[in-house]
């Protein structure tokens, strides 16, 4: 079967999704595993937000232009990037300026009922089940952008439970305005996005709302594989599935080597 013809995978659903709330003109910033964010945001720029400037990390590189996803933390970045930033620069707005970015993506091993993230440790810090990448400028990023946009690869009781077992990314913390009453900026996490459906938060209680549901995926299965109870309001509706236009363009001019189609089934 021709690529072009394949169904979309896990990857690119999740890359398609978080690229259609991107406006145009907006800062970003994404971390150094990041496939489905480099795909994410380099799609926007191709559709909807030409202006939109993404910032690796790791690497200070802004906006390398390629046919294909490469770790942001590859010196080849520099040589198509529009700008670099040196790590001193990079420390000023990550850890001190405020609103800086308007939004940051990031994975999880973990995440909550208020959308705080973990990924640290899953299980006693002492004999961990799981070791993840730890904090890095997670905490930081969560903290200070107007926003952020968590996604995980699985969804299960393991992955979206009560309380995350190490909070290193500051979501909505414990619900209401809890965030600001602990010293935090406004904002937190926007979206939540699994391979059964799309998730947002109740503006009064900042508890995760079901906001649609993939294709193929019940009500019912979301419950069972999640460890705390989701806001539902009324009937959520089925989540638009990529356009034959997005993934053209995904294929064609972000990923023609098909990295998401193939990792992220």
């Amino acid at each position: 079967m021709d690529e072009m013809d394949a169904a979309p995978s896990l990857g690119e659903k999740l890359a398609v999704l978080l690229a259609r709330d991107m406006t145009d003109g907006e800062k970003a910033i994404i971390g150094t595993n990041s496939d489905i964010q480099l795909a994410a945001c380099n799609l926007a720029r191709n559709m909807q937000a030409p202006r939109l400037w993404w910032i690796s990390g790791p690497g200070g590189m802004v906006n390398p232009t390629r046919d294909h996803l490469l770790s942001t933390a590859d010196y080849e970045n520099l040589e198509s990037a529009e700008a670099w930033m040196d790590l001193p620069n990079m420390i000023d707005f990550i850890d001190w300026q405020i609103h800086f970015f308007d939004f940051a993506i990031l994975s999880a091993l973990q995440v909550d009922r208020f959308g705080n993230i973990n990924t640290v440790v899953v299980g006693d810090q002492h004999k961990p089940r799981v070791r993840g990448p730890g904090t890095v400028g997670i905490s930081a990023l969560c903290g200070l952008a107007k926003r952020f946009y968590v996604f995980v690869t699985r969804h299960d009781r393991s992955a979206f439970v009560p309380r995350v077992d190490f909070l290193c990314g500051a979501g909505h913390m414990e619900g209401g305005n809890s965030r600001e009453q602990m010293g935090l900026p406004p904002g937190g996490p926007k979206l939540v996005l699994s391979p059964l459906g799309v998730f947002d938060f109740e503006p009064r209680s900042k508890a995760m709302r079901v906001r649609s549901v993939h294709p193929g995926v019940t009500l019912e299965q979301i419950h069972e594989a999640t460890a705390f109870d989701l806001i539902v309001d009324g009937t959520p509706p089925v989540t638009d599935m990529p356009t034959v236009e997005e993934l053209r363009i995904l294929r064609q001019v972000v990923d023609r080597r098909g990295d998401l189609l193939r990792k992220f089934q």
